[in-house]
C-alpha cells in the first residue's frame, strides 16, 4: 500500500490506537476497527473500504512499533513491508517526493559539491506522531521574526551555553540565523512537539562543512547540531523521539544520503551515553577541531532502516 498523502501535524495528533484480542481500534474523528489475522511474519488487517488515511497510518505505525519482529502488514490484501513504510516520504515530509532530482554541481571555496536546496523560512519540513511520548514531532525552518526571542533565551541558559558557546545578544544571534538561512550548506530549524517549540536543530551537508576534511565525506552525507532549549521537554524519551525523527527525516529528504554524522564535544556525556543506547549510531573516533576535542559519530542508512528503530 502506498498512502500518497502528506499528513499534517494537526491531522494525526488526535488519533489513538489500542489492540484488544484480535481487534485493533483506531480512534480519531470516528472509531475505525481492524480485524487482525496472523500470517507468519506478516499481519493481515481486514476493515471496511474508504478508511481515512490518518487512521491507516496510525494503525500501521502502532503495529510496527508494538511488534518489532513484524516484517509486513497487509490491509485488505494490499501489503507493505516495514522498510517500504518508513522510507515513503509522502507520509512524513512536506515535499513528499519519490524521485531523485538531476545533480548539478558547484564550488564552495575549494570544495566541489552538489547544488543544495534552500527551504523557505517557516516552512514545515516533517511531522510524525510518536506513540511512545504521545506527541507529534515536527521540524520547520526558522522564521527570524517569529523565533529570535526564543532562540536568544535558549542560548543564554547556562546548560545550553556550556556546549554551544553562543550566549550572545539578540542582534548577534539574529546575524547567526541570517547567515544560516542564506548558507546553502545549512538548514536551521525549530523542533516542535504538537506545535510547541522545544529545541533547535541545525542540519548541514558535511562535504562543504568544517567536518568534511576529518573523515571520508561523500557528496550527500548529512550532519547536525541539536539543543533542547525548553526544559519541560528534557529527558531520555523526548530526546530519543527527536533524534530518531531527525535521522528519519534526513534519510528521507535525500535518498542518496547514505550516512548521517555528528561531532559533539568529546566530553558531552549526555550525547555519548545516548548513542550507546541507539545501536543505529556508533562512535568512530575522537579528533581535534581547532576549537574543541570532538567525537565523530556515524549512522548508516541501511543500519537505521533494517534495525526497526522507529
Amino acid at each position: 500500500m502506498n498512502i500518497q498523502k502528506y499528513l499534517h501535524v494537526q491531522e494525526n495528533k488526535n488519533y489513538s490506537a489500542e489492540i484488544t484480542g484480535s481487534l485493533l481500534t483506531v480512534t480519531g474523528t470516528e472509531a475505525v476497527q481492524f480485524h487482525i489475522e496472523d500470517q507468519a511474519d506478516k499481519l493481515q488487517l481486514i476493515t471496511k473500504e474508504n478508511v481515512p488515511a490518518g487512521a491507516l497510518l496510525i494503525a500501521m505505525e502502532h503495529l510496527f512499533i508494538q511488534k518489532p519482529e513484524l516484517k509486513a502488514i497487509s490491509i485488505n490484501q494490499k501489503s507493505t513491508n516495514r522498510q517500504e513504510f518508513y522510507q515513503n516520504p509522502s507520509l512524513w515530509c512536506a515535499f513528499g517526493k519519490q524521485s531523485v532530482e538531476p545533480e548539478q554541481w558547484m564550488h564552495t571555496g575549494q570544495v566541489y559539491h552538489p547544488v543544495r536546496p534552500q527551504p523557505r523560512p517557516g516552512e514545515l519540513l516533517y511531522s510524525r506522531f510518536v506513540p511512545v511520548i504521545g506527541k507529534t514531532v515536527s521540524f520547520r525552518v526558522v522564521d527570524i521574526d517569529r523565533d529570535l526571542e526564543t532562540f536568544h533565551f535558549w542560548h543564554n541558559q547556562p546548560y545550553v551555553a556550556e556546549f554551544w558557546e553562543l550566549a550572545q545578544t539578540e542582534s548577534e544571534l539574529k546575524q547567526y540565523l541570517e547567515k544560516g538561512l542564506t548558507d546553502l550548506h545549512t538548514i536551521p530549524t525549530f523542533v516542535e512537539f504538537d506545535g510547541v517549540p522545544v529545541g533547535y536543530f541545525e542540519m548541514y551537508w558535511t562535504l562543504e562543512d568544517r567536518l568534511g576534511p576529518y573523515y571520508e565525506s561523500e557528496a550527500f552525507d548529512r550532519g547536525f547540531h541539536l539543543l533542547i532549549g525548553n526544559k519541560e521537554y528534557l529527558g531520555f524519551k523526548n530526546t530519543d523521539a527527536i533524534l530518531k525523527s531527525a535521522t528519519h527525516y534526513l534519510f528521507l529528504e535525500e535518498p542518496r544520503t547514505r550516512k548521517i554524522m555528528a561531532e559533539p564535544r568529546s566530553d558531552n556525556q549526555r550525547i555519548i551515553r545516548y548513542v550507546e543506547t541507539f545501536p543505529a549510531w556508533r562512535k568512530l573516533k575522537e579528533f581535534d577541531f581547532p576549537h574543541k576535542r570532538a567525537a565523530l559519530l556515524e549512522c548508516r542508512r541501511e543500519k537505521f532502516f533494517m534495525g526497526n528503530f522507529l
